[in-house]
């Protein structure tokens, strides 16, 4: 951890029997219930946190038992869907992953298919499908820029460029940004499926493109085509700003709309000030990182009832919190981030000293109650994944929510 970022030994200790407590959780989660295998809610992301969790201490897992479980997920590849959230793309995200956390043992010929199932199954210009990274398009760069660390994916990233290029919107000022396809699922004006909608989460709009194009610029062939669309991109995304420095946060939910939004990674000022100082940092664009710099320490000074946080999960909880401030320290070290993450992590224990393992349950906003939830993104898997990174700082697994 940086210097700045300390644990005392009794909140070090309650990591680690929260820790214990997880890891038995979603242990008994993956061994006696039948589990969509998916990564964000599902098997894979349950057995990502396992695996980091073996990592931190081989005690806390049953070996056996993870590779039992790996092994019936590679030998349903064939029979799933191809979207990241419950499909192929967040599977073969982990089954690269695992595959490169060795290098004298990585396969190359492992997932040699999967690139070539994505490339023909993706290719159709103009694009009509979903945009977003969840169910769509952009939801396959996490595996193309994962796969990329260790093959050439120019083919692959050139049909996930062609296909954002193909649904862009373009400005005379050179700005560019993407509208909610007509048919999405995500549209929060569905009664006029015929206006742009310009979503402003790393989730479901626009920042999540940026940050998905982002990882091609490092292609020969693509760099110049995904460097006007993420200039533009960013352009358009920082005119979006709020003009009011008073306002609690920087960015709405959409554009033209209210400068209202939660603090998560799914949505808010945090991931678009991530993602902005990323394309600063890899096209090498001062002004980006300022303006990051600027948006992320003006959301490290809200709280649980400005930032709108109830529960502990990584979308948009507690430990998410912790998380994300840990990244953005790592990006643009300040000790204003590492006084947020630590916030955020005395918060996150407090609340479990008050309430024991019901603190780490999911909020369920219909039905405004609290519920047991195992998975990645909302329940025990990301929150242990969270509190692994915290006593190791290993962040590396962050890029499958286009994080890194």
């Amino acid at each position: 951890m940086p210097e700045q970022f300390s644990l005392s030994t009794q909140q070090r200790d309650t990591i680690n029997t929260l820790l214990t407590i997880i890891t038995d959780k979603v242990s008994s989660n993956v061994k006696d219930v039948d589990l969509p295998h998916g990564l964000l809610s599902g098997l894979a992301g349950q057995l990502l946190f396992l695996y980091k969790a073996y990592e931190y201490d081989a005690s806390l897992v049953d070996e056996a038992l993870f590779t039992d479980k790996l092994e019936a997920l590679q030998e349903e590849l064939d029979q799933q869907s191809f979207e990241l959230s419950n499909g192929l793309a967040g599977q073969a995200w982990l089954l690269e992953y695992l595959n490169q956390a060795d290098p004298e043992d990585y396969d190359p010929e492992l997932l040699e298919e999967v690139d070539q199932l994505f490339c023909a199954s993706l290719d159709h210009q103009p694009w009509q499908g979903e945009i977003e990274m969840v169910l769509g398009l952009s939801g396959f760069a996490p595996y193309a820029s994962r796969r990329a660390k260790q093959s050439d994916q120019t083919a692959l990233y050139d049909v996930i460029v062609s296909g954002l290029e193909s649904t862009a919107t373009r400005f005379d000022n050179g700005h560019i940004t993407w509208s909610q396809p007509q048919t999405s699922v995500y549209r929060f004006n569905k009664d006029a499926p015929e206006e742009p909608e310009y979503n402003l989460g790393l989730a479901h709009g626009v920042p999540g493109i940026i940050a998905a194009l982002l990882p091609a610029v490092e292609i020969p062939t693509l760099r110049e085509r995904v460097t006007a669309l993420l200039l533009g991109a960013c352009d358009w995304l920082l005119e979006q700003q709020s003009p009011d420095s008073a306002s609690p946060s920087c960015f709405g939910s959409c554009a033209g709309g209210e400068h209202l939004s939660r603090l998560g990674w799914c949505y808010g000022d945090l991931t678009i000030a991530m993602t902005l100082a990323r394309v600063g940092q890899q096209l090498d664009r001062p002004s980006y990182i300022e303006r990051a710099l600027e948006i992320g320490l003006h959301a490290a000074e809200r709280d649980e009832q400005s930032g709108h946080i109830v529960d502990a999960g990584l979308c948009h909880g507690f430990y998410g919190m912790a998380l994300i401030y840990q990244i953005l320290n790592q990006l643009m070290p300040d000790p204003r981030f590492l006084q947020a993450m630590q916030y955020w992590l005395d918060h996150a224990l407090q609340q479990y000293t008050e309430r024991g393992i019901e603190s780490l349950y999911a909020y369920n906003g219909l039905d405004k109650d609290y519920y047991e939830d195992f998975g990645f993104l909302m329940g025990y898997a990301g929150v242990g994944l969270a509190l692994v990174s915290l006593l190791d700082d290993d962040t590396s697994w962050v890029d499958c929510l286009l994080m890194a």
